[in-house]
């Protein structure tokens, strides 16, 4: 890694919590990754860019790790800013596109995307959507998460948001094993998930990792025992008893999401 390449952890306030970006600025030019909301880009992340001497023309590619809109809804405001390329996995173009949004780059799992003199690898990471992915700056060792791994849940859902618990956990096992590696060597996550605040330094990364996969344990424990219980199993209902158990606040900023996870668990029955 060049040693003046620098990274921006950037958190755009959101209701209850903060929308996580990161630019990584180089001689060369820049990298972000995800945009947030539309409203985010004139009102935030342009001041970012001024506050860090970032001039908006040298940035080169953005990378969405999923198509969800408070990660990648301000793609299209910024697009007609800048002459960046913009790129996701390719099981999120879709999502997109229904947004009226055409992705230029289409991903795949270990793809190598190489811009103004940096380097970043793909990691398909589904469970929370099924285009998640993280970003790997391979120098440095920094892995932006998007929503893909969401410790014990976020204030926005009180819960753990994903929609395939198998995968989920198959992607937490996923990264352990580049953790192990030597390749990671920071995670910044796109929203704070409890009991972190977004930002993991190294020698936490095994916890966060085990707090994921044991939240999802949890939850399909509670879910085996309801299905015991009610023969005609209701996913809200048992969304609203896991937020009851297991929720990081009893006042979720979105209400009502936690039923997907539910949902998810009764799918896997």
């Amino acid at each position: 890694m060049m040693q003046d390449t620098a990274f921006h952890y950037l958190r755009y306030p959101w209701g209850v919590s903060f929308t996580g970006m990161l630019l990584v600025a180089g001689p060369a030019g820049g990298v972000l990754v995800d945009t947030a909301l539309p409203e985010a880009v004139d009102g935030f992340l342009l001041p970012q860019f001024r506050h860090f001497g970032f001039s908006l023309s040298a940035l080169r590619l953005v990378i969405n790790t999923h198509h969800h809109e408070d990660h990648a809804g301000g793609n299209a405001r910024l697009r007609e800013l800048c002459g960046a390329k913009f790129a996701i996995h390719r099981a999120g173009a879709a999502g997109l596109e229904a947004a009226g949004f055409r992705p230029d780059l289409l991903l795949r799992d270990g793809a190598l995307l190489e811009s103004a003199g940096l380097r970043f690898e793909i990691i398909h990471t589904p469970g929370h959507s099924p285009d998640s992915v993280c970003v790997l700056e391979s120098a440095s060792g920094m892995l932006f998460t998007g929503d893909a791994f969401q410790g014990c849940g976020t204030v926005y859902t009180g819960i753990a948001l994903y929609i395939d618990p198998e995968a989920y956990l198959q992607s937490v096992a996923k990264i352990e094993a580049l953790f192990r590696q030597g390749r990671i060597r920071r995670i910044l996550c796109g929203h704070a998930c409890a009991p972190f605040d977004g930002d993991v330094p190294e020698e936490e990364i095994p916890a966060f990792l085990e707090i994921c996969r044991e939240t999802v344990l949890r939850y399909s424990r509670a879910a085996e025992a309801y299905l015991a219980n009610h023969p005609r199993p209701d996913a809200a209902e048992l969304g609203r008893q896991l937020l009851k158990r297991f929720g990081v606040t009893a006042a979720p900023g979105l209400p009502g999401l936690e039923k997907h996870t539910a949902q998810a668990h009764l799918a896997a029955r």
